[in-house]
């Protein structure tokens, strides 16, 4: 699988200590001594063993000093003590936890995180605190997402302050909410344009029969394939799909994005520009994944755009690699473009959505072998790309 942009992006700005969070560790010797009290304290012991999920028990720097049998087990971690000092996201693997200047709860990116929050908001407070925490964790070459409900209490044992960590795993309930949300949304729209094409041949006398069976055909295909992206997706996410690369002329895949959008509700007064390809150009790929993560991101631009702009959908390459581009004019506020590729993470949650960024990614990373990503800026507007392997590379 090719590198993530994450993976060669340099820490922030070594000349920041952090961009949220407070940096400053306690030393060697103090976690050391803590951790141990930790340990040989009857309440704690306690309550390392009372909590069903993940439990960490933090100094006042945010460092794990304890953590129960449970995380232990499934980190398959045979010795804590390897691991004392560390912060949550190092011990969990979350791909941001290196990317900020001082480690977990330093990067931009730990300002939208659910457990930095609840901590810092607990040693404030004096009081529990509980968020939600969607988190993309790695494991070798493997990423996962992952939801937590967190909590973070705040607890005194002498003269010392910790903080009792919590993490409920609520994944399986949100990836079922997302999923349903979405695909009743999207096949609600199709049979409610099924149905009044239908109730238009019965009402209105003199309408062309051949053009409107012509447009209930293209409303049940559309509803055939949004039912078929439903099960690959969820085929995916169980690691059961298989893809079919072949040989496909780009220029085929593009035209099909721009057949996909005629007469479609989200392109309603706004534009699909594609561009000129040579009908030659062709690449190795699974094109009907391609074409599913192409499908949302210009989705998505159109969506985000207003009347009378245009979505403009390109091809070129890279250093030999095929790299398809979906661009619109506009910026994606910085806390949107912090969170975008988590899986429940949605700026339209209110109609149902939350899953089209993630599986952008799950289907161009995991399985077509690529790299899909973004730029967004007030200058250039946004563009969402992904970008496949050349012909002579290993893909998964």
């Amino acid at each position: 699988m090719m590198a993530s942009d994450q993976d060669t992006k340099s820490i922030e700005n070594e000349s920041v200590s952090t961009w949220f969070a407070p940096a400053e560790r306690a030393g060697a010797a103090e976690v050391k001594e803590m951790s141990q009290f930790v340990r040989e304290n009857p309440l704690f012991l306690a309550i390392l063993e009372s909590i069903d999920g993940y439990l960490m028990i933090l100094n006042h720097e945010r460092q794990v000093l304890a953590m129960n049998q449970q995380l232990l087990k499934d980190l398959k971690i045979e010795d804590p003590n390897c691991l004392a000092g560390d912060r949550p996201g190092e011990i969990l693997g979350c791909i941001h936890a290196h990317t900020g200047p001082g480690g977990c709860g330093t990067s931009k990116t730990c300002a939208t995180c659910g457990a930095v929050i609840s901590i810092m908001a607990s040693q404030t407070e004096g009081e529990p605190i509980t968020n939600e925490c969607l988190a993309t964790v790695r494991h070798g070459d493997a990423e996962e997402s992952l939801e937590f409900r967190v909590r973070a209490t705040p607890i005194r044992a002498g003269s010392h302050e910790f903080t009792v960590l919590t993490f409920h795993d609520i994944s399986g309930d949100k990836r079922r909410q997302a999923l349903e949300r979405t695909f009743f949304h999207d096949i609600l729209n199709t049979v409610g344009g099924l149905m009044g094409w239908s109730s238009l041949m019965q009402t209105i006398e003199g309408l062309d029969p051949k053009e409107t069976a012509q447009r209930i055909l293209v409303l049940s295909r559309r509803l055939k394939q949004e039912i078929e992206e439903q099960r690959r997706l969820l085929e995916a996410e169980n690691g059961t799909l298989s893809t079919e690369k072949k040989p496909v002329h780009v220029r085929e895949i593009l035209e099909g994005i721009g057949a996909v959008f005629e007469g479609h509700t989200a392109a309603k007064d706004r534009h699909v520009e594609i561009a000129e390809i040579d009908e030659l150009e062709e690449i190795q790929t699974d094109p009907g994944l391609l074409q599913r993560i192409l499908t949302n991101m210009t989705k998505n631009a159109l969506e985000a755009i207003p009347e009378g702009e245009t979505v403009r959908v390109a091809f070129e390459r890279r250093d030999g690699r095929p790299v398809f581009l979906v661009s619109n004019p506009g910026m994606i506020p910085e806390q949107v473009q912090l969170q975008l590729f988590k899986r429940s993470f949605s700026t339209k949650a209110a109609k149902g959505r939350g899953i089209g960024t993630y599986s952008m990614k799950l289907f161009g990373e995991r399985y077509l072998g690529g790299l899909v990503a973004f730029e967004s800026t007030a200058e250039k507007g946004t563009t969402f790309r992904i970008e496949l392997p050349a012909g002579d590379e290993s893909t998964t």
